[in-house]
């Protein structure tokens, strides 16, 4: 058996009918997952629930109920987990903070109706219909969400019990998510596929023409090659594969291949999108001016006498001006691994070059120059807050981050949605601060510091931050940290990852070579709604 690691995958379900416990109005017990079938890029995927086939220990060891998959938003905690036949079943209970009760009125009105899990995929296994069955798969939490998918299942339907108060009113049916058939195909675009008709001289045909000709239909702009749809941007991390009879793959991989040997390129984690950066997709190639007040207008006080006037105040506007900016990345790839038709190499492919984009992207979005044809980064532009912590930098103090954030607060800008965007080597400089009693001022065992908070806010760590700046004496290594309301970073898009390859240039060793582009550009709406610091010891 192949292993591998994956990417968090969800799977929504509708919820049914709800049963709180006899014992405690605040629990609520319900099914999470099914065998039900789902869509992946790479056909059905079905989840086993057979027992050993699902590790429960996460949520069973502080797993939470959220809102929408979103860490923030916690709604409740799991206290329980288990398998029942062909489901899996949790005891929740019900948080305490405004967003909790919220939630649950709604979905005890029937507002809300569906739950998702987040989970990982460590094994899959190839089945004689074509289907893949997740051997060994790690659910990580579960959510209440906006909109259903999988319809088997849902809250109470499956657990049997002799007197639980059921919540009737909870009965609803199901939501019905209607697709386009364009999104449907997407869904079923094989990137390997439109490779290998290209590389063949024949051209585009089938699904793959028929998507590439609509997103060139939706933007305007024609390709010698394809473009990957906006599904490309997911499922990019491998896949294990089992190899056993023909029938389940063995004519498909060569036997002296070792796949479970591969070691991938490790990504580092994106940041600027978990904090809450809009992303703005399908926009037509060519400038974009987005209006935006730079100054509102005064009020003033007036007699009451009737001889007074309003003074005249004039709001203040400008323009964010976005630029297309290309960013690729070109691949080779032999012809025996282009001709196994297998997800993991759907996948790698996919991960070789979105993720590649991606990742620059990130760097971009944090750190970009502005020259060179590179957009210019948070830490680039003119008007952040800023904090210097010494003439040739010195370690961050928790002050020094309450500074950080004042700097934004000052200038109104200090939403409860922000959040300190930090590298490893702050984070575990960060850490290891303690007070005079030696006590750790961020605890280090409660949880890593990317899932804390600090004065309130969120911690993201990720490697994109630069930890090679210079001042003073100090050459290169120096490291940032960032404070700011991240929704105020828009990543516009001006086209779908556009994909050409050249089965020429490498004819005689039979390697197809693969270049993905992407044209985008990075804006910040309001400057003011961020504060860095680039003197950082660690």
């Amino acid at each position: 058996m192949e292993k591998t690691d994956f990417k968090l995958e969800t799977r929504n379900q509708v919820i049914r009918d709800m049963e709180e416990q006899d014992s405690d109005i605040n629990q609520l017990t319900f099914s999470f997952s099914s065998e039900e079938p789902v869509k992946r890029h790479f056909g059905e995927e079905v989840l086993s629930h057979r027992e050993g086939d699902v590790d429960l220990s996460r949520l069973n060891t502080g797993g939470l109920l959220l809102f929408n998959h979103n860490r923030d938003q916690v709604l409740g905690r799991i206290n329980e987990a288990w398998l029942d036949g062909d489901r899996a079943r949790a005891t929740i209970r019900w948080a305490s903070n405004s967003l909790a009760k919220e939630i649950r009125k709604d979905t005890e009105n029937g507002i809300y109706s569906s739950v998702s899990v987040g989970y990982q995929i460590n094994e899959l296994e190839q089945q004689e219909d074509g289907s893949m069955r997740a051997t060994s798969w790690t659910p990580h939490e579960i959510s209440i969400v906006t909109i259903p998918a999988d319809t088997s299942i849902g809250i109470g339907r499956s657990q049997t019990n002799n007197q639980p108060k059921t919540m009737t009113q909870h009965n609803v049916e199901p939501i019905q998510t209607i697709r386009d058939e364009f999104a449907r195909e997407s869904e079923e675009f094989s990137l390997i596929r439109a490779a290998q008709q290209i590389a063949s001289g024949r051209g585009l045909s089938g699904r793959e023409r028929e998507v590439t000709e609509e997103i060139e239909h939706r933007t305007g702009n024609k390709t010698s090659g394809f473009y990957l749809p906006s599904n490309g941007w997911e499922g990019v991390s491998t896949r294990a594969y089992k190899v056993g009879t023909a029938s389940l793959g063995g004519n498909l991989v060569a036997t002296n291949k070792m796949p479970d040997m591969f070691i991938d390129v490790i990504r580092n984690q994106l940041a600027v999108t978990q904090l809450g950066a809009r992303t703005i997709e399908g926009l037509p190639m060519g400038n974009i001016e987005i209006p935006k007040r730079t100054s509102g207008a005064t009020a003033y006080f007036i007699a009451g006498d009737g001889d007074d006037s309003v003074t005249e105040s004039t709001g203040s506007f400008s323009t964010l001006n976005l630029t297309p900016k290309t960013v690729g990345c070109f691949s080779k790839y032999s012809r025996l691994m282009e001709m196994q038709a297998l997800p993991e190499v759907e996948a790698l492919l996919r991960g070789d070059m979105v993720e590649a984009i991606a990742q620059k992207i990130d760097l971009t979005a944090i750190n970009g120059s502005g020259s060179s044809n590179q957009p210019t980064g948070i830490l680039q532009t003119t008007g952040i807050g800023s904090v210097a912590l010494a003439t040739n930098g010195a370690a961050a103090s928790v002050d020094n981050l309450i500074d950080l954030k004042g700097e934004v607060a000052i200038d109104s800008a200090d939403l409860a949605t922000a959040g300190f965007l930090i590298n490893a080597k702050v984070e575990k400089a960060l850490s290891k601060l303690k007070d005079s009693n030696n006590n750790y001022l961020l605890d280090p065992y409660a949880s890593y510091l990317g899932e804390a908070s600090l004065c309130g806010r969120r911690v993201i760590t990720s490697n994109n931050v630069p930890s090679n700046l210079s001042k003073g004496s100090a050459s290169g290594t120096l490291s940032a940290i960032i404070y700011g309301d991240f929704s105020q970073l828009m990543i516009a898009m001006f086209s779908n990852v556009e994909v050409l390859v050249d089965p020429y240039s490498d004819f005689a060793s039979g390697k197809v070579g693969i270049r993905a582009l992407a044209s985008f550009d990075i804006g910040i709406r309001q400057p003011s709604a961020f504060a860095a610091i680039v003197d950082a010891v660690a």
